[in-house]
């Protein structure tokens, strides 16, 4: 399923919080018109609201989506596997995250807090315009969403405002930021309602729809944050164990034996759990991720055998740790063709220009972009048809793995991570598998899709503040930056919803 919907953004959390039973509009195409009075009054309606909280993740009426603001630019941009070759003029908020010099007038923060916030907003809606018993799979997606949201909220900004009902501006100004354990809470009770809600996984014009393989694979990824960095509630991997127990079988059959196919367009949403939905050649409805691959003129393509003409990048230049891409060639792996590309040429292959045209080095994550040049239905460098994964099959199978190892049983853990292993042309453990493992499992199975820097943080403080300044110590040294430091673990609360209270303190150091 591609949605297809067109939003206005919303900057400031009280107004996307609040809801004036008689004057707000629900912006959903082709609707927009309808108000919060008179709208949710059939299951058409419902089902057209409950797609309008996906849409929020999409392009949102803007030039950027989710998955280019917050899992590439705020998140992957600060791990340890991408790098500033060299800065331009371009994007300085990617470059001050990049550097650990962002502020809380970030833009990108900004709008990440917001287009979450508008998802709570609208789920809220829903929920509060339908009764419970009815139209319940539309309540579960909701229920899903808002808790995706929050989950996002918690380990990005720390403690916010936990709101589960529409409310007044005057109202959302003066709200707390709720204990992380009341926000976790929330979510677990969000996510188990919308797994005993829904079908396992949908098909055919709903492939893309949330699933309960998807409400349970989020509800034991949440486990193991909870787990980790900073609540350090070991319980939570007793729990994260017992849901993904639960789910393995069932997610083995969306395992795919071959890990290049799962970035492509034919399989879309055929082993992934959960995805943000992008198609081509309609207006905000294409990804805006592969413009941020690395840097080059606002005109003209970087990569004309592989791109459309017109096809322009918007980032700096970020490429893949040296010292990545040589453990990967030299240990066969198979997810580095797939996911990484070391270079293109200046110009398309013609008769005479052979001997003229340039390869460019450049170490560079081409795993969401489109190599045809011959495809017209790519309209902009924002029009990219590649779905976005935030829930595949290897984040379950190496996400059980690690619970298990936690709960003292990585015997049983190591079937899955040689399964991954096995996937991507490597040998079986020898023996049972251990963190070290997985750490380096998951840093190498999901190069691009901003899981790198999560991973970091809820794996310790010490270790993820060691290991980010090693690394901006090795490639970061003279670029004016500064090495991260606990501050950098949390993104700061942005200052225009600080600006409309004075019960909130920043994030520290901010």
């Amino acid at each position: 399923m591609k949605i297809y919907q067109t939003y206005v953004l919303l900057t400031a959390l009280s107004g996307m919080l609040a809801l004036s039973s008689c004057k707000d509009t629900i912006d959903i195409v082709p609707v927009e018109n309808n108000t919060s009075g008179n709208f949710y009054t059939s299951e058409l309606e419902i089902k057209q609201a409950a797609i309008g909280i996906y849409a929020r993740l999409g392009r949102n009426g803007t030039n950027t989506d989710f998955a280019t603001d917050y899992f590439w630019l705020a998140s992957e941009n600060r791990s340890d596997l991408l790098y500033l070759a060299a800065e331009t003029s371009a994007q300085n908020d990617q470059l001050d995250l990049r550097k650990y010099l962002i502020t809380a007038n970030s833009g990108t923060v900004s709008g990440i807090f917001s287009r979450l916030y508008q998802i709570i907003k609208e789920a809220n809606n829903l929920l509060s315009h339908s009764k419970d018993g009815e139209y319940m799979r539309y309540r579960a997606e909701a229920r899903f969403l808002r808790a995706y949201a929050y989950s996002e909220l918690a380990r990005s900004f720390g403690p916010v405002a936990l709101v589960t009902q529409p409310i007044e501006n005057r109202e959302a100004i003066v709200l707390p930021r709720a204990p992380l354990t009341e926000i976790y809470a929330q979510i677990v009770d969000d996510l188990t309602f919308a797994a005993a809600n829904l079908e396992k996984t949908y098909s055919g014009a709903e492939a893309g729809r949330i699933g309960s393989l998807a409400a349970n694979a989020l509800l034991g990824q949440v486990y193991l944050t909870m787990a980790g960095y900073p609540l350090n509630d070991a319980s939570a991997y007793a729990r994260a164990e017992a849901v993904f127990a639960g789910i393995i079988t069932d997610v083995s059959n969306r395992f795919s034996p071959v890990y290049a196919n799962i970035f492509t367009l034919a399989n879309e949403n055929k082993y992934d759990l959960f995805s943000i939905q992008f198609a081509s050649g309609f207006s905000n409805t294409g990804s805006s991720l592969p413009g941020y691959i690395t840097s080059s003129a606002s005109s003209g393509s970087p990569f004309p055998e592989w791109t459309f003409s017109s096809y322009s990048l918007q980032g700096q230049d970020v490429r893949v740790d040296t010292a990545l891409i040589k453990e990967m060639k030299q240990s066969g792996d198979l997810r580095f063709a797939a996911s990484i590309d070391t270079g293109y040429y200046n110009a398309v292959l013609t008769p005479g220009n052979a001997n003229t045209r340039v390869f460019v080095l450049k170490n560079i994550v081409t795993k969401f972009l489109e190599k045809d040049n011959t495809n017209t239905s790519i309209k902009s460098w924002n029009d990219f048809p590649r779905n976005f994964p935030i829930l595949r099959d290897a984040d379950v199978y190496l996400s059980y793995a690690e619970a298990l190892i936690q709960n003292g049983k990585g015997g049983l853990a190591k079937t899955y991570v040689d399964q991954i292993r096995q996937r991507a042309g490597l040998s079986l453990l020898t023996g049972s598998p251990t963190m070290a493992d997985i750490k380096r499992e998951r840093k190498l199975e999901f190069i691009g899709e901003g899981r790198r820097y999560f991973d970091l943080v809820r794996w310790g403080e010490t270790e993820a503040v060691n290991t980010l300044s090693a690394f901006t110590t090795h490639y970061h040294a003279t670029t004016n930056g500064q090495l991260p430091t606990r501050r950098d673990l949390l993104l700061p609360i942005p200052q225009n919803e600080l600006k409309t209270r004075n019960n909130w303190e920043q994030n520290p150091n901010y």
